[in-house]
């Protein structure tokens, strides 16, 4: 049988290797931590030592008072032929002196013990929190860079479950690496130091280690399994949670709270299903552990009796070497705790990862490098063809030319491709085929960040982020002045109903805006855009689902808005793009019709068509 490692155990050893990897700026730091650890561990053998020297000093008064003679002993502890210490005690005021002294020495080491293991414990804890600081950084980082195809094939839920959950998993898992790490360096100095009281008691005593590492081995990789599965329903549920928050409106107007609740509550069970197959596992692993740790504790503690029996060990003796022992035993329980966090760890780590490892938008759609000095807005599409999915064309062959400073119309049926058509100037997707062009240039050759400063975009269904309304307004620009958002909320027919708010420009929107009316939102996306001053400005049924006031408003500030930009609407209600330089009809991805609202109108084609459908009311 080949001993090569499986790809299960190679994924996992690339994972902790990844992990191990975020602590490599620190060296310096956890090194400093490794010597205060070993400086404690030290401390600890010391303080077994005491223990030990106090044991024989009490037992050799107590056979002082037994006896009733003086007290007469010698207290002496070798390794080899080196003497680790030796005091002759000689009647009881010796004996009050020697116990005080170890006594004090004793409080004294417990002192330096508690200030080099809080500082220990800062440098350690700092550590973690900068490299959990870090890995959140970078998910958020990557996540913002994905491009949208990724946001519209995956549930979000499972992007933000990632980001919580399985970061908390790593949260613990490190926690749990750094008491290991502590309890291993414990270990190897309280071994040592058994091995320098009684070597062949400590052989013994280590005789379990080998069993503990097949029971670590065995119940991590079932862990592991499940954890897996933990996380993916984490990822099913929050999603489902997320979609639930979005859509309480309709649920409500449906009622359907109930079957919600009921769906709800099944994928909780499932949660408490696998977290109690864990728990299951990790009841177990504990006193499994315990059980090997108890064996070889209590096969020591046999030995050492007949030992002591036998005058081959003092009570002193076999005090430190249990203390010790008992010391060492720590990490071996430890590790069972450890090994449960650490295996959710690998299986949050993966994910993790995984996410990390997406390419972002420019290895998708790429980025040009070219940056124009001046840019005028003039748009050309030369058989554009594009699909979301393979061999679901959605545009067919698109060609179309508008001139720097024209009003372009996109109309036809839903499903023709409009909105798709528009995403494609921004690049938000990657072409199937031919070529969008700005000023003559391939939109492909442009440096992508450059691009979309050019472009300003008012959409149907406006987004507002949690904050306020002078925040929102200069997410155009971020650099701009109070003055200049004044300017823009007053372009965009905003300004008045700004002021009016309790707060102002300061008033707070809400989540998503919820504070303010869709004709409100609307208007501080407008002058979101208006901000940012744009060469091309894309409106995508900026106005559908207003009322007639607001609408008129918004309609308003966009005619004064778009005035010397190039500008491309999608509007269902016709009556909004009659002004419109040219009207582009789209119908199942192709363009059929393009001209002026009077020259479609008279063709009596399809725009004719769904002109009459909508005037005839």
């Amino acid at each position: 049988m080949s001993n090569l490692p499986g790809a299960d155990e190679i994924k996992r050893r690339g994972v902790l290797r990844r992990l191990l990897g975020y602590f490599a700026p620190f060296k310096g730091v956890l090194a400093v931590s490794l010597i205060v650890a070993v400086l404690v561990g030290g401390i600890n053998s010391v303080v077994a030592l005491a223990v030990a020297l106090l044991m024989d000093l009490f037992s050799g008064i107590s056979q002082a008072v037994i006896s009733g003679g003086p007290i007469e002993t010698t207290l002496t502890r070798q390794w080899g032929e080196f003497r680790l210490y030796e005091f002759i005690v000689s009647g009881s005021r010796e004996a009050s002196r020697l116990l005080l002294f170890v006594a004090g020495l004793t409080l004294a080491l417990v002192l330096v013990k508690g200030v080099v293991h809080f500082v220990k414990e800062y440098l350690l804890w700092g550590v973690t929190h900068k490299v959990l600081m870090r890995l959140k950084q970078e998910l958020f980082e990557r996540v913002v860079r994905f491009p949208l195809a990724y946001f519209d094939r995956e549930k979000s839920g499972d992007v933000l479950s990632r980001v919580t959950f399985d970061v908390t998993q790593i949260e613990g898992a490190i926690r749990s690496g750094i008491l290991l790490a502590k309890s291993l360096v414990y270990a190897v100095i309280f071994i040592a130091m058994m091995f320098l009281m009684e070597w062949s008691l400590t052989l013994m005593a280590l005789a379990v280690f080998p069993l503990s590492a097949v029971l670590i081995k065995l119940f991590g990789d079932r862990i592991r399994r499940v954890s897996g599965r933990v996380s993916l329903n984490v990822a099913d549920y929050t999603a489902f949670l997320s979609e639930a928050i979005g859509g309480a409106k309709i649920i409500k107007a449906f009622g359907r709270e109930r079957d919600q609740q009921g769906a709800f509550n099944a994928k909780i069970r499932d949660n408490y299903h696998f977290n109690m197959k864990i728990a299951r596992l990790a009841s177990l692993h504990a006193p499994a552990q315990e059980l090997f740790s108890s064996i070889g504790m209590v096969g020591v503690v046999i030995f050492c009796g007949y030992r002591l029996l036998s005058g081959g060990m003092t009570v002193g003796d076999l005090t430190g070497f249990i203390v010790l022992l008992t010391n060492a035993y720590k990490p071996i329980k430890n590790l069972g705790e450890t090994n449960v966090v650490l295996q959710r760890a690998i299986a949050s780590g993966r994910r993790i990862f995984s996410l990390l490892d997406q390419p972002d938008e420019g290895a998708v759609i790429g980025s040009g490098s070219r940056v124009p000095t001046k840019v005028k807005g003039a748009l050309r599409f030369a058989d554009v063809r594009f699909s979301y999915n393979e061999g679901t064309p959605v545009l067919r062959g698109i060609s179309l030319d508008v001139s720097a400073g024209e009003t372009l119309a996109l109309v036809g049926p839903s499903g023709g491709g409009k909105s798709t058509l528009v995403s494609l100037i921004p690049r938000f997707y990657p072409l199937v085929e031919g070529r969008i062009e700005l000023d003559g240039i391939d939109t492909s050759d442009l440096d992508l960040s450059f691009l979309r400063e050019q472009i300003a975009i008012v959409p149907q269904e406006t987004l507002l982020f949690s904050g306020t309304v002078e925040e929102n307004i200069l997410f155009g620009r971020p650099d701009a002045t109070q003055g200049e958002v004044i300017a823009a909320a007053k372009a965009a027919n905003a300004h008045e109903f700004i002021e009016r708010l309790s707060g102002g420009y300061q008033a707070e929107v809400g989540e998503r805006g919820v504070q303010l009316s869709g004709g409100q939102r609307q208007r501080i996306a407008i002058a979101r855009a208006v901000l940012r001053d744009p060469r091309i400005l894309l409106l995508d049924e900026a106005t559908s689902a207003l009322d007639s006031e607001s609408e008129r408003l918004i309609q308003e500030a966009l005619d004064r808005f778009r005035q010397d930009r190039t500008t491309i609407i999608i509007a269902h209600r016709l009556s909004t793009v009659q002004s419109a330089d040219r009207i582009a009809v789209l119908e199942d991805g192709n363009l059929i019709e393009l001209g002026t609202h009077q020259e479609l109108y008279q063709a009596g084609g399809l725009y004719r068509k769904l002109c009459d459908q909508q005037f005839a009311g």
